[in-house]
Parts: structure tokens; C-alpha cells; sequence
């Protein structure tokens, strides 16, 4: 088990290190094992707020204006190297307009 302390250390450790989004058109289930996202459209820096003793959200605002006419599938959070934190699909948001606006709350709970 892991303990209060080492869980607070793992979402610091985390926070400072997952600090890339990226967006894509892949619709399949999520895979462990995967690397990257199945059909990565468009990245871009995000930053985790911290909402609880264990708990991070982060909050990435896609516009449409940036992905016209895609269908956006699949998000992700990943750090600088491109090691992936965690890929999450979706039915599908699109195609998108010009005027579209797309918020995505991802919450990582270290338990």
C-alpha cells in the first residue's frame, strides 16, 4: 500500500512532470500498452491545478479554429519526452467549426 506521504510525493511528481496535452481523431478503446494516441491532431502545454490532498485536474480548452472540420476523438496528457499519463476516447466532438470551443476536465486521483 502505498502511503499518504508517497502518494502526495507521486502527484507532485506528476504535476511537474505530465505537462503536454494532445488531441486526436483515434476512436478505439484505450490500451494500456500504448504509446502515443491513435491519431494525434494537435498538442499543447496544460497545467494541473491541485484539488485535493491526492487529486489533480487538468483543464485544456481546444478551439475549433485549430482543428476545422476534424472530429476530435481522443485526449491525452503526456510530459516532454512523450511518455503518455493517461489517454482517454470519446464518442466524438465535430466536425469542428471555427466558433467551436471544447473544454476537457481530466481529474488523476494517486490512490
Amino acid at each position: 500500500m502505498i502511503t499518504r506521504e508517497g502518494k502526495i510525493k507521486l502527484k507532485g511528481l506528476i504535476k511537474s512532470e505530465f505537462t503536454t496535452y494532445k488531441v486526436g481523431s483515434g476512436g478505439d478503446s484505450t490500451n494500456p500498452n500504448a504509446g502515443d494516441l491513435d491519431s494525434p491532431l494537435g498538442s499543447g502545454s496544460v497545467t494541473a491545478v491541485e484539488t485535493g490532498l491526492t487529486t489533480l485536474e487538468y483543464n485544456i480548452e481546444i478551439l475549433g479554429s485549430n482543428y476545422l472540420g476534424q472530429t476530435i476523438k481522443e485526449v491525452g496528457i503526456f510530459n516532454s519526452a512523450g511518455d503518455i499519463l493517461i489517454r482517454t476516447n470519446y464518442d466524438g466532438f465535430g466536425p469542428l467549426t471555427s466558433t467551436d470551443v471544447i473544454n476537457f476536465i481530466i481529474t488523476i486521483e494517486v490512490d
